[in-house]
């Protein structure tokens, strides 16, 4: 059975992540990154994009760094590259993978190039541990909500993975008057248990169950939002 673990930012070496996540992740493991969120002003062509996520980048080390306190080696750890790999290249890297990993940025041009590539099916197919960070985070699920923030001035909902439609959740969570507003659309709307992910949060849902570390909970219940701590951890 496939499991998830939702993040806001890459804090896969936090000590409260690795005590919760060191059960899942092995050290024979082999790491696909899906480097697909990046926007268009940030990285707007391929040499931008080499020198941000290319192997001598300060991104590559993080994953390294990342993925070294459970044992994993920089050479089983590999990307799906926008600009040098196709269709067959990389749904063989996915195919092949024990852990997907899907990084922060644009949750909406991510799920658009996994669309244009034809990748969805071979992310779907895939039964190991599936990590996202921010974006890669709400792609998981299959529809998803954007609140407004400097990147996105509006709310927006948009088509995700065929993963995960039991419950949903908002990132970066900071009390802020405009996720409060778009919690409580889409809740209204769903009226799905809402997960709160701040950037020290981290849930780990594993088909049936959320766990969660740091001060990620649930806000929303069944009911309307959740009273407590105490009542949100039940």
């Amino acid at each position: 059975m496939r499991t998830h673990i939702l993040m806001s930012r890459g804090i896969l070496k936090s000590e409260h992540v690795i005590n919760l996540c060191k059960p899942l992740i092995k050290a024979f493991d082999q790491v696909v990154i899906v480097n697909l969120s990046f926007f268009p002003f940030h990285l707007p062509d391929e040499a931008s994009y080499r020198a941000f996520y290319g192997p001598d980048s300060l991104y590559h080390q993080k994953m390294i760094d990342s993925f070294e306190p459970y044992g994993i080696k920089a050479s089983s750890i590999r990307y799906v590259d926008y600009y040098q790999d196709d269709e067959t290249t990389a749904k063989r890297k996915i195919e092949e993978a024990d852990i997907l990993y899907f990084p922060g940025g644009a949750p909406d041009l991510l799920m658009d190039r996994i669309n244009q590539k034809r990748l969805k099916e071979a992310i779907e197919a895939h039964r190991g541990l599936v990590i996202g960070s921010s974006a890669g985070a709400m792609v998981q699920f299959r529809s998803f909500h954007i609140s407004p923030d400097n990147e996105y001035p509006v709310f927006i909902e948009h088509q995700g993975l065929d993963m995960i439609d039991t419950f949903d959740i908002e990132v970066h969570y900071r009390r802020r008057v405009v996720q409060k507003k778009a919690m409580r659309r889409v809740w209204k709307k769903n009226r799905k248990d809402l997960y709160v992910i701040p950037d020290d949060g981290v849930l780990v849902y594993d088909g049936s169950q959320v766990m969660c570390a740091g001060s990620a909970r649930k806000h929303y219940g069944k009911r309307g939002v959740i009273a407590s701590r105490r009542e949100a951890g039940r």
